[in-house]
């Protein structure tokens, strides 16, 4: 992946950047004000295709019989691929059809999900968007037993230049967070939460967190 930008040279002599690349800074310019890219996930045109094969692959990890709300719904692919048994609940940040639960993950407070109402929490290209995680998670732990989700884990949290051009690459992105994967296992490991299941999509990894049973 490359993170150079070009600086193209006009007729008249003046530089432009590409349309690509300006929408790119904006990008990065509105995570480093830690706010939600409302405009851009309310346009159809940013939800690819290429994606998903990525819920294909997330549906085969949530259980049969399960009660399932996915953040981040988008198209609504991942029902389409669900075991037949499940019950689906979307929730984005804009309405996307019939019983969505419009949330914004980055705002305060988030709503009240009620008590023993889902089974799994699915994120899809999710987590990286979400500016306080451990927040999110102590109120989301508080809903479900499982958690599925998928996650671009940064290649290192140091100070070295390749470091410096993988934090510029998120921010390019949009992500709001750079954990390595260990860090984010320990998210879910100090609410309670063991890896249960762990899979690659491309460069970003899927995992299933369930809640740890009580031992009697």
């Amino acid at each position: 992946m490359s993170y150079d930008v070009t600086v193209h040279q006009s007729s008249r002599g003046g530089c432009y950047f590409d349309k690509q690349q300006c929408c790119a800074m904006l990008r990065a310019f509105t995570t480093l004000l830690k706010k939600t890219d409302r405009r851009r996930w309310a346009d159809p045109r940013n939800l690819y295709a290429s994606w998903e094969s990525r819920n294909k692959q997330v549906a085969a990890l949530v259980p049969s019989n399960s009660r399932v709300i996915e953040f981040g719904a988008g198209k609504r692919i991942l029902e389409r691929y669900l075991d037949p048994s499940c019950t689906y609940v979307p929730s984005d940040i804009v309405d996307r059809g019939p019983g969505t639960i419009v949330c914004d993950l980055n705002q305060r407070p988030l709503p009240d999900l009620g008590p023993n109402v889902y089974d799994v929490a699915v994120f899809s290209g999710v987590l990286e968007y979400v500016r306080d995680v451990p927040s999110m998670l102590d109120w989301l732990t508080k809903y479900v037993p499982v958690c599925v989700l998928t996650y671009a884990p940064a290649r290192a949290n140091g100070h070295s230049p390749r470091d410096l051009l993988d934090r510029i690459g998120r921010l390019r992105h949009g992500w709001m967070n750079n954990y390595r994967e260990e860090e984010l296992r320990s998210l879910f490991r100090e609410r309670g939460f063991e890896l249960a299941q762990q899979e690659d999509w491309e460069e970003q990894r899927l995992f299933v967190f369930s809640r740890r049973r009580s031992v009697t």
